[in-house]
């Protein structure tokens, strides 16, 4: 095993134990670099969610939060509020996974829960399968397709954000019958429970890039049928305040649902839809279950 620089060491303590947050990711960003030498950029990372490890290459600017802050230190705050709801939960959903950040706090916090994670970059899902061997979680189940309004394909569009730094910012597009197009497989979590004996979602994440009203369309026999308890959502609203857009369209399917809304949070305070919730970039959803 390598031994870490004091730079290096110095700087995970940093990220870890400094209390005063801002500017803390730009030192790591500044710094990372210096700090690993030549010693190569694949780490093992400790997570402080529940003591999970998780392989990273810190060049990656997703992974380097892992490493450096053991979680994900842009959505610190979000994390907290969904490892709160996830106490007491059977079945959780992590739809647009990703490195499974969010299904590693799930069941950190609730290990006897049943974690099904959906992934369609096939590197990305290899290595959260990875992570679930690392850490002997049984429970984790990395489904290698996207989540949608149907059951079918589609073509994966590759995205690293304006700077060419994000690794997780990947999304589907309509299959055309592109020969030179990645396809991959979708499904609809109406069917995909059906499937596998599903009766309740006590957890839904959904993290699509943009596509979150797809894949709440998928889930509507759910939805309308109260099967779906807590849901945090992305939404990507229209610069225009007028115009339909992805997030008006899921606000409207979940509010139809008999859904409520928070603000992501310590506290969640339910409230009715309204104007308020353009402010806001993620939204928690909640209806008792009949």
């Amino acid at each position: 095993m390598n031994q870490h620089s004091t730079l290096e060491s110095l700087l995970v303590w940093y990220a870890r134990r400094f209390p005063i947050r801002r500017g803390k990711l730009r030192v790591i960003n500044s710094f990372w670099r210096a700090a690993v030498g030549n010693q190569g950029t694949l780490r093992l990372a400790d997570l402080v969610h529940g003591g999970l490890k998780m392989r990273c290459d810190v060049s990656e600017m997703l992974q380097r939060q892992f490493y450096f802050f053991g979680t994900y230190f842009l959505a610190e705050d979000h994390l907290r509020c969904w490892a709160t709801a996830a106490k007491g939960a059977k079945v959780v959903f992590d739809v647009g996974a990703n490195a499974g950040i969010y299904s590693l706090a799930a069941l950190a916090i609730q290990p006897d829960a049943t974690v099904h994670a959906f992934e369609p970059t096939p590197e990305i899902a290899v290595r959260l399968r990875e992570t679930a061997k690392l850490n002997g979680l049984d429970r984790l189940y990395v489904h290698e397709v996207a989540v949608s309004s149907e059951n079918g394909s589609a073509t994966l569009k590759r995205c690293r954000g304006e700077l060419g730094t994000n690794e997780g910012m990947n999304f589907i597009a309509p299959d055309l019958g592109d020969s030179g197009g990645e396809r991959v497989q979708t499904v609809c979590l109406d069917q995909f429970c059906q499937h596998h004996a599903i009766d309740h979602v006590d957890l839904l994440k959904l993290d699509i890039q943009g596509h979150e009203h797809s894949a709440l369309k998928g889930a509507e026999h759910l939805i309308r049928a109260g099967r779906v308890g807590l849901i945090f959502t992305e939404l990507n609203w229209a610069k225009s305040a007028g115009a339909t857009c992805a997030a008006t369209e899921s606000i409207r399917l979940l509010e139809q649902g008999g859904y409520r809304f928070s603000r992501p949070g310590k506290r969640l305070n339910w409230q009715k839809a309204g104007d308020w919730l353009r402010t806001l970039s993620d939204v928690v959803a909640y209806r008792e279950r009949p």
